[in-house]
């Protein structure tokens, strides 16, 4: 009796794990299988914002599925910690990846990773933000000089031609935002009506934002309309409940305190790219470009100008 109840307990642990066998085979199998057919891709980003970088990884992540790629998305544990940003280039580079997505950004040490990478035989895709001398294998993104043309065409149109501007910047070093700082000067090089008399940087941070807003108006009174030539102006000063202290704001940048800022009339309008296709065309292009087929080097993403009446009966935009 005491065998037959120890063989029937053995039979059925051998059913449950055959059962247990067949669930794992099927749960894996809509998943891509890493192994030599299976390009591996680091996507290395400065920051999960809720927003605009979260927006790109989801584009990379969803892009993904419909590829035989294995894809893994880091962050530095500081926001836009280039140091921290370096340091995980070389750990993907000591895994032996097959494609790295990464922001361009002029700093010596960063800008040697991403040789050693090359060197090393990985494709190097710049999204966002190109890096001046930089031989990528692609790079996605705004044509961040055109973008800012168009801010400073926008800015002549709010302003009738006529404004002290001060301008909200993220911080020194990137080339996307003194592409578009350029863009913008000339842009508006041929209004003399419009003078451009302070770039001030928030360092992609609320409160600096705040700090910045306040001491621009302090130290130049004159001023009377703002440009934030990156996100982080408009989704802190979208959530403005207070009257603007300043005549005019003009933002970049798709997010949601952006929108209720236009719908609060604090903001003029935004200039919004799109970040989740940059996410998803580089994924369509590591195919080719492991396969040597014909691909391009660059591709730019437009941008749009939405104002309040770009809003729905709701309040919300749905053009993104």
């Amino acid at each position: 009796m005491k065998q037959s109840r120890i063989f029937a307990l053995a039979a059925c642990a051998i059913c449950v794990f055959g059962l247990l066998c067949i669930f794992a085979a099927c749960s894996s199998s809509s998943q891509p299988q890493e192994g030599v057919d299976t390009p591996r891709v680091s996507a290395i980003l400065p920051h999960n914002d809720y927003g605009y970088w979260t927006t790109v990884a989801e584009g990379i992540e969803e892009e993904a599925e419909n590829h035989p790629l294995s894809v893994k998305v880091y962050l530095p544990q500081l926001n836009y910690n280039v140091d921290q940003m370096t340091e995980l280039i070389h750990q993907q580079i000591a895994a032996q990846v097959d494609a790295l997505i990464v922001q361009g950004i002029e700093d010596a040490d960063y800008r040697a990773a991403l040789e050693e990478a090359k060197a090393q035989g990985i494709e190097v895709l710049l999204i966002d933000t190109e890096l001046p001398g930089f031989d990528a294998s692609l790079y996605v993104g705004t044509d961040n000089y055109d973008a800012g043309v168009q801010m400073g065409q926008r800015l002549i149109e709010v302003t009738g031609g006529e404004a002290v501007v001060a301008v909200l910047s993220g911080a020194p070093g990137y080339p996307n935002l003194e592409q578009r700082l350029a863009g913008l000067r000339d842009a508006v090089a041929a209004s003399p009506g419009i003078e451009i008399c302070a770039v001030e940087y928030d360092e992609y941070d609320a409160l600096t934002v705040m700090e910045k807003y306040h001491e621009i108006k302090r130290e130049h009174p004159e001023v009377d309309t703002l440009v934030c030539i990156e996100g982080t102006g408009a989704q802190t000063l979208g959530q403005l409940e207070q009257e603007p202290a300043y005549d005019h704001i003009l933002g970049f940048d798709y997010s949601d305190e952006g929108v209720a800022g236009l719908r609060s009339g604090v903001l003029d309008g935004l200039m919004v790219q799109q970040n989740r296709l940059m996410g998803q065309l580089c994924m369509r292009q590591i195919p080719l470009l492991r396969q040597q087929e014909d691909s391009e080097k660059v591709i730019y993403t437009e941008v749009r100008w939405i104002t309040a009446e770009d809003l729905d009966e709701e309040g919300n935009y749905e053009g993104r």
